[in-house]
């Protein structure tokens, strides 16, 4: 009995020996599989967080994206836009060109300009477009009386009703009473004098640089004393009045009260502009030009700084009045 007693607690001890071993390998194996689950659950998480992180960073590069692709098609808007300006600045540019080649062609300046920048050649061909304008506007030139006979000129003839040889010092149109006349250029009206007596019903006109006409034997006046006209303005008609044979107008120029003959100043124009300083050397032409052409430069200088400001004030860009100022 006793031997069965120590023979089964042998095999208990060895029983619960092997069944510790098996729950030891089983817990064993446990921990381990809940190892391999807690390092997968927290790699499947780093996964997850790392999915979002680069959904976030593409869903922001995808915006950029965009954002960049509408800047490009504004640019390509602008640059078309600016292809174009630039296309039709070129075009301007050509047509300006053949403008100032023909302007100096017609004042004489084509060869003289040739090897200047078109920036000088458009200040030459303005300074000499606008003393020829200034002298125009203000020295006598063309006919009083348009397309009506010459009958008398400048110089010493026979009196046609004193019968005595007299100096001439005008030019006698054959106009009919009533015929307009109208000033040669600018002028302030020195006098109108009403008379039946020698040249009859008469106009001075005291013009700019030292030049005076006269206008003889008219039958009305339409200007006074005082009055300032401009050129091409009607200041009168034709008559009869005075000493006279017949309906016509006497008409004088002079220079520092010294009688011209006005036929060079009748016929003065723009294609024969330079025949007036050969035809009358009593007036000191190169002196005078030189005047003139200073107050065009000056002119043109100041035309040219207020055209550049306003062209300035115009492109300066515009304050957002959205945008504000931070501290």
């Amino acid at each position: 009995m006793m031997f069965n007693i120590k023979s089964l607690a042998t095999q208990l001890h060895k029983s619960n020996k092997k069944a510790l071993l098996i729950n030891s390998f089983r817990y064993g194996a446990l921990f381990l599989l809940c190892g391999a689950l807690t390092y997968s659950t927290h790699a499947i998480f780093e996964l997850y967080t790392s999915a979002q992180s680069s959904h976030q960073q593409v869903s922001k590069l995808q915006k950029q994206a965009l954002e960049l692709s509408a800047s490009l098609s504004e640019e390509t808007a602008l640059n078309r836009t600016l292809n174009a300006t630039i296309e039709q600045k070129k075009q301007a540019l050509t047509i300006l060109n053949q403008r100032i080649d023909d302007m100096e062609s017609v004042l004489g300046l084509g060869e003289k300009n040739k090897d200047l920048d078109l920036q000088k050649r458009v200040n030459t061909a303005a300074i000499n477009s606008a003393v020829k304008a200034t002298l125009f506007q203000l020295i006598p030139n063309g006919e009083p009386t348009p397309n009506v006979q010459l009958t008398s000129g400048f110089g010493t003839r026979v009196h046609p009703i004193t019968k005595q040889r007299k100096r001439h010092d005008g030019l006698d149109f054959a106009a009919k009473s009533g015929t307009p006349i109208y000033a040669p250029a600018d002028a302030v009206i020195e006098k109108a004098k009403s008379s039946k007596h020698g040249y009859g019903n008469q106009l001075i006109l005291n013009h700019a640089m030292g030049f005076v006409s006269t206008y003889s034997h008219m039958s009305k006046f339409n200007v006074k004393a005082g009055q300032f006209v401009n050129k091409g303005e009607l200041i009168g008609w034709t008559g009869n009045s005075g000493l006279s044979t017949g309906p016509h107008l006497h008409y004088e120029i002079h220079f520092l009260g010294k009688p011209l003959n006005p036929r060079p100043f009748v016929n003065w124009d723009i294609k024969n502009f330079d025949t007036i300083f050969k035809k009358e050397p009593n007036v000191q032409w190169a002196s005078l030009l030189d005047t003139v052409g200073s107050m065009v430069e000056m002119q043109i200088q100041l035309a040219s700084k207020n055209h550049e400001a306003t062209f300035q004030t115009v492109n300066q860009p515009k304050s957002n009045p959205k945008q504000t100022n931070t501290p």
